[in-house]
């Protein structure tokens, strides 16, 4: 396991953490599972995107209004989706957990975002080009490398013409190895969304709580 991986593992009394990684979907659903409610037995909870979303969506305010339906990818236990909401955003957020999106209803009963059980590869055919504002965070790193490009594909898929994707990971060199899960992105890899219609606009790379980062904006064409 290099060093990354390991900042990036918080340690957890959760005893599916500790599974081997198979099907991603039967190992997510049995950390959910296994946390019996308890927020703390879900490490990547902890790791808030205020810093990077709360910023992002200010300097972008002016626009907000303009951006329509908004969709978060593997939306985990709601936080981000429910950050959206709050600046007047219409919201679809899912994850391919039955377990997290009963979890989601249930922290946040009244809450105006439409949460659905979905799977990236097979999502309904409703969400093609549908959202002018997608945000993606850390979903494709918790997935095998060898299913990164499909995943980029399918995030690529969701983006309206003229939408917008934010998307936030943690980086690494290609030449640096990356244990996972959570598997660390390069560059190259992100490039992909270049080959799927978007454009970057914007390309950050910063170390955050000693945990390198890649923060990215792209266009999709009109």
């Amino acid at each position: 396991m290099d060093n990354n991986t390991e900042k990036t593992q918080p340690s957890s009394g959760n005893p599916a953490i500790r599974r081997p990684y198979g099907d991603p979907a039967d190992w997510f659903e049995s950390v959910y599972t296994s946390a019996d409610n308890d927020i703390q037995q879900v490490p990547w909870t902890r790791q808030s995107n205020a810093q990077f979303l709360l910023p992002w969506l200010a300097q972008h305010k002016g626009h907000m209004s303009t951006y329509g339906q908004a969709l978060v990818i593997g939306c985990g236990l709601g936080d981000d989706a429910e950050t959206l909401a709050q600046q007047q955003q219409r919201v679809t957020a899912f994850d391919f957990s039955p377990q997290a999106i009963a979890w989601c209803r249930q922290r946040f009963p009244t809450s105006r975002v439409d949460y659905q059980v979905a799977d990236l590869f097979q999502l309904p055919a409703t969400f093609q080009q549908a959202f002018k504002f997608v945000f993606e965070s850390r979903t494709i790193q918790s997935l095998p490398p060898e299913l990164h490009t499909r995943a980029i594909e399918a995030i690529a898929d969701c983006v309206a013409p003229g939408g917008t994707l934010l998307l936030i990971c943690y980086a690494r060199d290609a030449d640096e190895p990356t244990a996972g899960p959570p598997w660390f992105l390069t560059r190259s890899e992100l490039d992909h969304f270049l080959q799927h219609g978007l454009l970057e606009i914007s390309f950050q790379d910063q170390v955050v709580a000693g945990v390198r980062h890649f923060i990215a904006a792209y266009k999709k064409g009109a």
